[in-house]
């Protein structure tokens, strides 16, 4: 079973950032899949980086689109984005350089990150980027 599932309820109701929040579903459940099944840590260390990577490429492409809409809370979308990211970057350290173990709590602090913040914060810009037209 996956991690997370795509639910019609993450929807903001904007096709390419709906598309970007299910790929990076994907690379989570991946992560998740590969942590079950005892991976090396070779296979583990690139899905960190595809996660990182791919994160990066998203929160870029949304905070365009909201500085684009003249969203009001971009600055507070924009410290959150760098929160997760540094938390990312900060276990892709701690894995590759110290050889910490990915544990449980890794799992869920990815699932609990992307379905709040889908949930909450991309669901508050959705209406304002929906009425510009984006």
């Amino acid at each position: 079973m996956a991690l997370i599932e795509w639910k019609d309820g993450f929807s903001v109701g904007i096709d390419s950032i709906d598309e970007q929040h299910r790929n990076l579903i994907e690379i989570i459940n991946k992560f998740d899949e590969a942590r079950h099944k005892g991976k090396g840590s070779r296979i583990m260390a690139q899905i960190l980086n595809d996660i990182l990577g791919y994160t990066q490429e998203h929160f870029a492409f949304e905070e365009k689109l909201l500085k684009e809409a003249g969203y009001s809370g971009l600055d507070l979308h924009q410290k959150q984005h760098r929160q997760l990211l540094q938390k990312i970057e900060r276990l892709q350290f701690e894995f590759m350089n110290k050889h910490q173990r990915i544990t449980v709590e890794v799992a869920d602090l990815f699932k609990y990150w992307l379905t709040s913040h889908i949930l909450q914060h991309d669901k508050a810009y959705a209406a304002e980027l929906q009425k510009n037209t984006v």
